[in-house]
């Protein structure tokens, strides 16, 4: 579950250190829909990995 998480503590997703907001695309779907369950994104089981990172980028 927790394979989002950077183990030296800096910073909470994979993001390459740009910018840009996390690299939804190198989670897994899990991990996706245990922070879409998190930010109260409803739907979320019926959603594929592409529609739960358009749906992450879009309620924050």
């Amino acid at each position: 579950m927790a394979s989002y998480i950077n183990p030296k503590g800096t910073s909470p997703s994979p993001n390459d250190g740009k910018r840009t907001g996390p690299r939804y695309e190198k989670w897994n779907r899990d991990d996706l829909y245990h922070l879409a369950k998190m930010r109260g994104i409803e739907e979320r089981a019926q959603m594929s990995t592409d529609e739960l990172i358009e749906a992450l980028r879009t309620h924050p």
